[in-house]
């Protein structure tokens, strides 16, 4: 699956948001249940993981962010090129290339 900017953007919020409700959660029951608090952290921690993945990625430009300059970059490529390309865009800019966005 390839994401666009604005849902990988929208996944790292989601993410930002999970991680802050472990962390309350984890303020909550830190002295009282042990094995919960050594889930949550465990979980924070990937959490954490694949944000900064995300983030370095999007910081990088790994990732599509519109439509710009793509036009020159198509007119090379074969009808099957083309087709696997179309795949991979979101629905969003599927619908962009059919004008109905």
């Amino acid at each position: 699956m390839i994401l666009s900017y604005k849902a990988t953007q929208f996944i790292v919020e989601a993410i930002e948001y999970q991680i802050a409700a472990y962390q309350k959660r984890l303020e909550e029951i830190e002295n009282i249940d042990e094995d919960e608090a050594s889930d949550i952290g465990n979980d924070c921690g990937f959490l954490e993981a694949l944000r900064n993945d995300l983030l370095e990625t999007l910081e990088e430009g790994k990732l599509p962010q519109g439509m710009g300059n793509v036009e020159s970059e198509l007119e090379s490529l074969s009808w099957q090129e083309l087709v696997k390309f179309t795949k991979e865009l979101s629905i969003n800019d599927r619908l962009l290339l059919v004008g109905c966005n």
